[in-house]
């Protein structure tokens, strides 16, 4: 069996990532979501974004909460995950358990020109655990983005409920994009799909139909190279 694709949604906040993933977990059997909240919120609690050590907490933090999942369950993988940059990515990458499952990610990646860019951790990821990378870049209109912005389901500290900040972000800044990075496919899939008159569900059977379409033919090309590769050996 073929490796499960490696789904990630990108996007402004209040675009809707969350409930989209949500949504298209529930449409995928067997999958797993990883909202990127679930590592930024701890974080949150303690230090804003532009402090100090923000982002060392962060992945220090991804270290420690693997160490106690791996701790009662087998130790010379506890010391395998924890001299990796990035633990999780890790997992989905070479976890056989994870193999046959699609895994959502979501995330709000800027273009930075001076930085590291976070996200190409999933392209690494998928590279080494032999996944299809499909990127979906969610945008929506900017009315309806402040209106979703300001939703209950985002009262978490970490989660940007100001106005003002999200019209700072909608002028000044803009969303990475692997295209226009250089990266094309096969080695990522990305697509732009605007979502400002679709709910969470209506968007996520859209991206339902790009996986499958995709998954479909890197199966069958999978199966090509294999059949190939046996006639090769009963001939020789």
């Amino acid at each position: 069996m073929e490796p499960a694709p490696l789904v990630v949604l990108n996007g402004y906040p209040g675009v809707g990532k969350a409930a989209v993933a949500s949504a298209l977990q529930k449409l995928i059997p067997n999958s797993k979501c990883l909202d990127n909240h679930l590592l930024i919120d701890p974080v949150a609690a303690l230090l804003e974004r532009e402090d100090a050590g923000y982002r060392d907490l962060r992945k220090a933090l991804v270290c420690i909460s693997f160490y106690y999942d791996l701790e009662s369950k087998d130790s010379l993988m506890l010391k395998h995950f924890l001299f990796q940059r990035d633990p999780i990515f890790d997992c989905i990458a070479t976890n056989p358990s994870l193999r046959p499952r699609t895994v959502i990610t979501t995330y709000y990646q800027e273009t930075f020109a001076d930085r590291a860019i976070d996200l190409e951790e999933c392209l690494h990821s998928a590279r080494r655990g032999g996944r299809l990378l499909i990127v979906f870049i969610l945008t929506c209109s900017k009315e309806e983005n402040m209106r979703r912005l300001l939703d209950k389901s985002r009262e978490s500290k970490s989660k940007l409920r100001d106005i003002k900040i999200l019209e700072d972000i909608l002028e000044n800044h803009f969303v990475y994009s692997f295209d226009k990075a250089g990266f094309k496919p096969p080695t990522v899939w990305e697509y732009s799909l605007d979502i400002t008159s679709l709910d969470p569900q209506g968007a996520a059977l859209v991206i339902l139909d790009i996986v499958k379409e995709h998954e479909k033919a890197f199966n069958t090309r999978a199966d090509v190279i294999r059949k190939g590769r046996n006639a090769s050996r009963l001939s020789s």
